[in-house]
């Protein structure tokens, strides 16, 4: 059987990702200082390009200030942000300990060794690992680390260079002026049944009542399971950059970009006369013109997206900015999307640690969006605002008698008309930080 060797036209479309669309949605994605950063290293290499960086984009990229992990933070509404963008800023836990090293009794080589030492500490203020391995580590005899780490126990704050969470809690409570020794004999011998809330047991075997173990563990909760946390660790102070602000105006809001953070790119307007005349330079100019153009149009597009995606979260969660964060509706990228006829994956680069000032605080955008379950009148209830009815029923629910995962779910089911399952709740109050019902039980 012969086969025909030949020539053939075929028509198809394809979409080419030029080197301008690639340029596009690259700073659509970036974050603000992501973008001051990619046009700095654009203006060295373009004659053409004069970049214009706000001031307070100038002073933060000096100090090398990152973004800060969505989190609600601040209350001003107003385009003078808050003071509490700013994470702590102080004496790092390693600087305080050394201050206190120097009125130590130990000696000069005693002190220069348990600097050593504390470079093993987390931030919280922990020394886990092993004396043994921090000996062979520095080349020392294992019982020198063992009376240093003593003598860095000794330290402020109490608690610090501890192995544990069981050994912090104890070296805090036998600072206490009055010490209570029950609560350190069960601390001590029973840390697991202590934890575990087995406190029946625990009231046996130390002949007391459920009353005074639950004084007991009011006493241990007020101690700091992370001493070292309030101390600055090696990393500056970070900012958060709100890109967008939403405003009220005569009962509606409005959206706007922060402007006063926006970098300004302009042709360079020496070089515009050598782009008239014929000479070597013409070839070489027009290409960075080009560039030049394309970046200028690419951070037009950029903030356009923005702006138009903030305007339909705003539409969407018009009930949110009215009312509230508990009122929170069920919102997908692709909603979004099909409403503005663009790519989901637009959405998503345009979302990407972006953030908007509210008069109910700074937020990622990405905060806006959230699965829905089936809820009252055939509505739909986001999962966020179930979180905050079961946060809102466990801290009103008879602490003597805390609600199971079980009976929040009649609740929610009943009371609130939403279909959901015991095991979401569970997951729910997990994802909250919220323990079980048999160890929110109090005894008092």
């Amino acid at each position: 059987m012969k086969q025909s060797v030949g020539l053939y036209q075929e028509q198809s479309l394809r979409l080419a990702m030029t080197q301008e669309l690639k340029q596009a949605i690259t700073l659509l994605q970036y974050s603000t200082l992501e973008m001051v950063d990619f046009l700095k290293e654009q203006s060295l290499e373009n004659p053409l390009m004069d970049l214009k960086i706000p001031t307070t984009q100038r002073e933060l990229a000096s100090s090398r200030v990152q973004r800060l992990k969505p989190k609600k933070i601040g209350t001003t509404t107003s385009q003078t942000f808050s003071i509490e963008n700013f994470s702590k800023h102080g004496e790092s836990l390693q600087q305080y300990i050394e201050q206190q090293l120097v009125d130590s009794p130990l000696s000069q080589e005693e002190r220069q060794l348990a600097k050593r030492v504390i470079q093993y500490m987390d931030p919280n203020g922990y020394i886990q690992e092993e004396p043994s391995t921090i000996a062979e580590q520095l080349k020392r005899p294992i019982e020198t680390i063992e009376d240093l780490l003593n003598n860095i126990k000794q330290l402020e704050p109490a608690g610090i260079g501890a192995g544990s969470l069981q050994e912090c809690l104890l070296l805090q409570l036998r600072r206490q002026p009055n010490r209570n020794e029950m609560a350190e004999a069960i601390l001590e011998n029973d840390f697991t049944l202590f934890a575990e809330k087995a406190w029946k047991i625990l009231a046996k075997k130390y002949s007391i009542s459920l009353k005074e173990i639950q004084a007991i563990h009011d006493e241990i909760v007020k101690l700091n399971p992370r001493p070292g946390n309030k101390y600055e660790t090696t990393e500056r102070p970070k900012y958060i950059i709100p890109d967008l602000v939403v405003q009220k105006h005569q009962n509606q809001f409005i959206v706007s970009l922060n402007e006063e953070i926006i970098p300004q790119v302009h042709i360079n307007k020496q070089y515009e006369a050598a782009l008239k005349s014929k000479n070597e330079l013409e070839s070489y100019l027009q290409e960075k013109l080009q560039q030049c153009q394309w970046i200028v149009k690419s951070m037009e597009h950029r903030k356009y997206t923005l702006v138009k995606v903030m305007e339909e979260i705003l539409l969407a969660q018009q009930s949110f900015f009215f009312n509230g964060p508990s009122f929170l509706k069920p919102l997908t990228l692709k909603d979004v999307a099909i409403r503005l006829d663009i790519h989901e994956s637009t959405v998503s680069r345009a979302t990407k640690e972006k953030y908007v000032q509210t008069p109910y605080g700074l937020f990622e955008l990405k905060y806006f969006f959230s699965q829905g379950l089936s809820g009252q009148y055939e509505e739909e209830t986001s999962t966020k605002q179930v979180q905050q009815l079961v946060d809102e029923l466990i801290k009103k629910e008879n602490k003597q008698k805390p609600l199971s995962d079980q009976q929040l779910t009649n609740i929610l089911q009943k009371q609130y008309h939403i279909n959901i399952s015991r095991r979401t709740v569970a997951k729910y109050r997990d994802l909250l930080n919220i323990p079980s019902s048999s160890m929110r039980k109090r005894y008092d």
